[in-house]
């Protein structure tokens, strides 16, 4: 099977705070945090991810999305273990290697560097770009995308305390998934659509 980033027909970059649970609730974890499923259990019983299950639904039709995590965490854990935190979803999990993009980097800037090593990969494959317009942006902070007016307009804002169990929220993804989703390129092998979250 060809990797992930040169089949997948559009991107969901997805943050995690204010959308997958509440954006005040902060994590507690170890300096030596654990990783795969201790630390999923440490971070259920944090009600961490609570909203998970509401974005498997939002894609268990859509196997042609991938996933870029662009939260924070990024920071924290190494991106296999933010895949393997996303549950069923782990396998859309779009994973640039650290030695292209800067983790460090402010969220319109990693999402930058991702989408320019996705392309390098793609045009390798002789596979047609990914734009833009191909992606959706899902964040509870819309001022940390202001400078970037490319990405604002891509840009779902989340209610930094319900984030995706609002039914509007989820409606409304739901349709700039559909509207970036591109028939241009490879379609994606096929998956189950009856995801479910492990976590």
């Amino acid at each position: 099977m060809p990797p992930l980033q040169s089949y997948c027909q559009s991107i969901l970059c997805l943050d995690f705070d204010g959308v997958l649970h509440r954006a005040s609730d902060a994590i507690h974890i170890s300096d030596r945090p654990a990783s795969g499923p201790l630390l999923a259990v440490q971070l259920k019983a944090q009600r961490r991810l609570v909203w998970l299950n509401e974005l498997c639904d939002a894609l268990a039709s859509r196997p042609e999305v991938g996933i870029l995590v662009h939260s924070t965490w990024r920071r924290k854990f190494d991106q296999g273990t933010l895949a393997h935190l996303l549950g069923d979803l782990q396998d859309r999990v779009i994973q640039a290697p650290a030695y292209f993009v800067d983790l460090d980097a402010p969220a319109p800037d990693f999402i930058r560097q991702a989408l320019e090593w996705i392309n390098e990969t793609r045009r390798e494959a002789n596979v047609a770009e990914l734009t833009f317009e191909e992606i959706v942006v899902l964040d509870d902070r819309a001022e940390f995308f202001a400078s970037d007016a490319e990405l604002t307009q891509r840009l779902l804002v989340t209610d930094p305390n319900l984030g995706l169990s609002m039914a509007q929220t989820r409606i409304q993804l739901s349709r700039m998934l559909d509207a970036a989703r591109s028939d241009r390129h490879f379609a994606a092998p096929e998956v189950s659509v009856g995801l479910t979250s492990k976590f």
